[in-house]
């Protein structure tokens, strides 16, 4: 399994996120394999509103959403645990 991280930065806002990674191919022997997020998986880490450490789990569910929305056009990064 592999865990990523990515990280968003807004002019307000700076939230990184973890993730689980899955191993992809085309379904055919000896066909290329590459790691892609699982983005149900993705979870708020650290979580920085105008500069202040945020606790995630304080915010409105309906914002939480909202800031899980915003990693899934992130580049995510990480190595096979």
């Amino acid at each position: 399994m592999m865990i990523a991280t990515a990280t968003y930065r807004g002019d307000d806002l700076w939230v990184s996120f973890t993730c689980h990674m899955e191993r992809c191919d085309y379904g055919v022997p000896r066909s290329p394999s590459w790691w892609e997020p699982v983005h149900e998986t993705a979870e708020i880490d650290e979580l920085e509103i105008l500069g202040v450490l945020v606790d995630p789990e304080a915010l409105p569910k309906d914002l939480r959403d909202a800031i899980h929305g915003l990693s899934v056009d992130l580049d995510w990064e990480g190595d096979i645990g």
